[in-house]
């Protein structure tokens, strides 16, 4: 069920180069280097789990046994092992119908390559790949390619993640002659992943604008202090998290100083991958657990009756 809830279509294209291992026939000069152009669509099921299936030109190789193109028709599951949020190694192991000038022939297929998030919806790969099995009766060949590819993904939007939770304390009034001491807040505000820049710790521009309301209370309140909090979720390891985490948290701060609020009352810090607010297993769940929380602690004030 989560797999299917948060399942995406995919489509790409890769170009490269090909080379042929024992395709050539004895006593005949052999060209067995070419250019492979191809294109693929697959089925991603989560973070670590695609289905991939294509079409590829592995080249002309007209002075090999094959005399022409080599042609194939893929088919294969995609394992993927993130590293960080933004790059992944991935496998394949699957099956390709091979289609040459003299017979058609079906063979193994083994890949393996990186991926980076270039946007929310395009990715960029480097791929090798190796087809074990490539036999028209002439030669018993195997194709090999080395591609760059890019892929555009449906769906795969995150949204900013700005929540807001009920006020920690009303005011409380006591009525007495004297000045009453009341206790007071701010409610926390917490601020996504895509309040960054990609690939970035620094906060946009228009996110820091959705700071007003709180620079505003501060101002309002000089005797408030505030206190920022990053989290990651469990990509990639704890020492880089945990960075990842205090950077983010910083330039929360910075951009509180710069609306006018003394450093002095900003105490922020990084705590990486603890305090997940939902599961680390769906992706879903990992875009709530990168954020920066920003919490202003109770406190009292005088009002006069």
């Amino acid at each position: 069920m989560a797999s299917a809830a948060h399942a995406e279509v995919y489509v790409g294209g890769k170009m490269g180069k090909s080379w042929m291992d024992d395709a050539c026939v004895a006593g005949h000069a052999c060209d067995k280097d070419g250019s492979t152009l191809g294109a693929f669509v697959g089925y991603e099921m989560n973070d670590y789990f695609s289905v991939e299936t294509g079409f590829e030109n592995l080249g002309d190789f007209d002075q090999t046994g094959f005399g022409g193109h080599v042609e194939a028709i893929t088919l294969a599951p995609k394992f993927s092992l993130p590293i960080t949020e933004d790059i992944a190694l991935y496998g394949k192991v699957g099956g390709a119908y091979l289609m040459t000038e003299g017979k058609n022939d079906y063979s193994y297929l083994g890949a393996a390559g990186v991926e980076f998030n270039v946007s929310h919806n395009v990715t960029a790969r480097a791929e090798y790949q190796t087809i074990t099995d490539i036999n028209n009766d002439v030669v018993k060949a195997a194709g090999n390619t080395a591609t760059l590819g890019v892929s555009f993904k449906f769906g795969g939007n995150d949204e900013v993640v700005v929540e807001e939770e009920p006020v920690v304390a009303e005011v409380v009034e006591e009525v007495v002659v004297a000045p009453v001491v009341v206790t007071k807040t701010f409610e926390t505000q917490t601020v996504g992943t895509d309040s960054f820049a990609l690939n970035s710790t620094e906060l946009s521009a228009n996110s820091a604008d959705k700071l007003n309301d709180l620079v505003a209370f501060l101002n309002e309140y000089p005797q408030a202090n505030v206190d920022v909090i990053g989290y990651t979720d469990t990509s990639g390891s704890a020492a880089y998290n945990q960075k990842v985490s205090e950077k983010r948290a910083e330039s929360v701060a910075h951009a509180l100083v710069a609306k006018g609020i003394d450093a002095s009352r900003i105490h922020a810090r990084g705590e990486g991958e603890n305090n997940p607010i939902a599961s680390n297993d769906t992706r879903e769940g990992r875009e709530q657990n990168r954020r920066v929380e920003i919490v202003v602690p109770e406190f009292d004030y005088q009002v006069q009756q």
